[in-house]
């Protein structure tokens, strides 16, 4: 029983095009990451980026929601809505005021892949 192939001579051409295939598709797929933060609050939209360290402020349909982008991840801090779930939702996207009608999203956060799309 021989376990050693020999290679044919198309072998090493068509395993340095997989190779250059899948350095392409891991290259393009880390190239459309974004780092967009982008709010929608009672109908006006805003954006922020993830290298935006701070605490913000946007006005809701009840008053303001104020958020805290920080470690490129975003959160809600506080909002004038009665059960504070957007508060509760932690370090994650989207996030979701609806009594505020406010909507914070990262883009691309939880998209598919190069190789799944």
């Amino acid at each position: 029983m021989k376990v050693l192939k020999v290679l044919r001579p198309l072998d090493p051409i068509i395993f340095t095009l997989i190779l250059f295939l899948a350095i392409f598709l891991i290259k393009n797929s880390l190239s459309q990451k974004s780092n967009k933060v982008l709010v929608k609050a009672n109908g006006k939209n805003y954006e922020y980026t993830l290298d935006q360290e701070g605490i913000f402020q946007v006005e809701g349909a009840l008053g303001y929601t104020t958020f805290e982008i920080k470690n490129h991840a975003v959160r809600i801090i506080d909002s004038p809505c009665p059960n504070k779930n957007c508060v509760h939702q932690g370090w994650a996207s989207p996030l979701v005021c609806l009594p505020n009608k406010v909507i914070i999203t990262i883009e691309n956060y939880g998209e598919f892949d190069a190789i799944s799309e």
